[in-house]
């Protein structure tokens, strides 16, 4: 199970129920959580705050290196 799944449920988050409020649709977190899509950086950005977590602990295996982390707060 991907760390973005595993957040969700731990949430007690439908995929319906977290796509609305994040603000994205079914299908793109859906297929994120499959891992058979990647999505815009923004989109990671997106997801990532509303969970509260980095970027790299959702959607990267290995932590991303502080500089990059900073990166995303661009």
């Amino acid at each position: 199970m991907n760390a973005l799944k595993k957040i969700r449920i731990e949430k007690g988050l439908t995929q319906q129920e977290a796509a609305k409020r994040i603000g994205i649709s079914y299908s793109l977190l859906s297929k994120m959580e499959a891992g058979y899509r990647g999505s815009s950086d923004k989109t990671k950005i997106k997801i990532a705050k509303f969970y509260n977590k980095t970027v790299g602990s959702l959607f990267f295996e290995e932590g991303i290196t502080k500089r990059d982390n900073n990166l995303t707060k661009v």
